[in-house]
């Protein structure tokens, strides 16, 4: 029996992407489309008037908006099993927010990843710390054409050959 190992995208990158977020905006509890936002900022800092991005400005990069919602939130499930985080019931929904080993467990992290997300992620959050969900949704929404979206001409001289 073989299982097929996600090198990229997979719980544990994703997991210290969340660990990241939720230690740089605590106290704050983020549900997951607010940490969807922020995992997408801290990666792609150009499309929101950042230095250069973390990751690749890939086409349709936008896109991973939609597709990291279940990584997301299977990861979640993992870091509170291990009690790196913590899982807050309000009037919002369900929030999630740093446990008091998330600062302990990152600061033994000290590779140039893991301090680029850190710092990326502290200019994200100085950046969007008073945007309410809707303020920040409105945002996405009004410029994610703009972020790597598809191009018509990718597609010229494939189709209707």
């Amino acid at each position: 029996m073989s299982k097929v190992i996600k090198v990229f995208n997979n719980e544990l990158e994703m997991g210290l992407r969340i660990l990241v977020i939720l230690e740089i905006v605590y106290p704050k509890s983020y549900d997951i489309e607010m940490i969807n936002y922020y995992d997408y900022f801290i990666l792609h800092t150009k499309d929101i008037g950042g230095d250069e991005s973390l990751h690749a400005d890939v086409p349709n990069r936008y896109g991973e908006l939609s597709v990291k919602r279940e990584l997301i939130r299977n990861t979640t499930k993992l870091l509170l099993s291990r009690g790196l985080i913590d899982v807050e019931y309000s009037q919002r929904g369900i929030e999630y927010k740093a446990s008091e080993t998330t600062s302990p467990f990152l600061v033994n992290l000290e590779e140039e990843y893991t301090e680029k997300l850190k710092e990326n992620a502290a200019w994200v959050h100085n950046k969007f710390k008073i945007y309410s969900f809707d303020d920040l949704n409105k945002f996405v929404m009004d410029n994610k054409n703009k972020w790597g979206t598809e191009n018509p001409y990718c597609t010229i001289g494939l189709i209707d050959e």
